[in-house]
């Protein structure tokens, strides 16, 4: 038997089908760092190991006698947050402007940004944040924050934005 020349191996077929689980971890929380629209740069919120979206609508209760007896629930108003922990990793850009944003009441432009480099995005408040430090484990942080307003639907990333994921900021693109 042969070994496989490198260009053969970068040659391997891929699978088709665009079905594929989206990986957890390759889903990053970025923060809006300056600037406003197309130029706004955002910053990687550091040590990340999970940040849920979570929308919500209220239920409102659309019964009446026409009903046969059983409850009729309505959306009502709706919500999102996000709940955010990671490592305390000193010197973070993205957890340095969460906690400002949480000491004085500032809103934070958050940005979800997939593998693909598609993403979600909106504003929010930071109405907790936490340091844990553990005299036996890992310091961490988890803050919460709660939309003002509606998050973006997914949005397909721009062909100039760059979907690496180890990149320290973004461009906002669309949305």
């Amino acid at each position: 038997m042969s070994r496989l020349t490198a260009e053969e191996l970068q040659n391997l077929p891929e699978n088709p089908d665009p079905n594929i689980a989206e990986a957890g971890k390759d889903v990053l929380l970025y923060l809006g760092k300056s600037g406003a629209g197309e130029e706004e740069e955002f910053a990687l919120v550091g040590g990340q190991r999970n940040s849920t979206i979570e929308m919500t609508a209220g239920s409102l209760d659309g019964s009446h006698k026409g009903t046969g007896g059983w409850t009729t629930a309505i959306p009502g108003m709706k919500s999102w947050k996000s709940s955010f922990d990671g490592l305390q990793i000193m010197g973070d850009e993205g957890a340095q402007i969460m906690e400002h944003c949480f000491r004085y009441g500032r809103q934070a432009h958050a940005k979800f940004v997939y593998q693909d480099g598609s993403f979600q995005d909106g504003w929010a408040h930071v109405t907790e944040f936490t340091r844990d430090n553990p005299h036996d484990g890992i310091a961490t942080v988890k803050a919460t924050l709660e939309g003002v307003g509606a998050i973006s639907e997914i949005t397909a990333a721009a062909e100039e934005e760059s979907a690496d994921p180890e990149e320290e900021t973004v461009d906002s693109g669309e949305g």
